[in-house]
């Protein structure tokens, strides 16, 4: 498994009228400038943003369905309007994994200490949060035994660098 930084970005066609299959149907448009501060507008959302990194992986959360989806970020997070809040990152277009059996929030809420790992669990408003590498770790498991066809492509994901 892998050991990298995680984190659970929300996305809501209620509060934001965007879901994150636009993105996953068209990563080259859709991932850049993700954000701003029309979306992104929770202090805690902007600490863990100013924490981002190229590289991290950003697990794509749509409210109401689930986890639907692993990315890459294509940069650090970064301010939209200089000396702002950081509230803006780039994904990459690639590599991204698109589940194809959508993780609901009650199994995340099985995993064992799930509140100590999922940061989302804990604070309830703002878009992005903190996913300590345990849960990262519990979560790929989860991921794995509910969509045991894309092993390889998970796999493959984890491996880009």
């Amino acid at each position: 498994m892998s050991r990298c930084r995680a984190w659970w970005v929300v996305a809501s066609t209620s509060a934001g009228k965007w879901h994150w299959r636009d993105f996953f149907q068209n990563p080259a448009e859709e991932g850049r400038n993700w954000g701003g501060r029309e979306w992104i507008r929770s202090p805690v959302s902007w600490a863990r943003i100013r924490e981002m990194r190229k590289g991290d992986v950003v697990v794509a959360y749509q409210a109401g369905e689930g986890i639907i989806g692993l990315a890459r970020l294509a940069s650090d997070g970064y301010p939209e309007i200089e000396g702002g809040p950081y509230d803006t990152f780039d994904l990459a277009p690639s590599p991204v994994v698109w589940l194809r059996e959508p993780i609901p929030l009650f199994f995340v809420r099985q995993i064992p200490q799930a509140r100590s790992y999922f940061e989302f669990l804990r604070v309830h408003h703002g878009t992005v949060f903190r996913i300590a590498p345990e849960g990262f770790e519990a979560l790929l498991r989860l991921i794995q035994a509910l969509n045991p066809e894309q092993v390889e492509e998970l796999q493959a994901f984890l491996e880009y660098a």
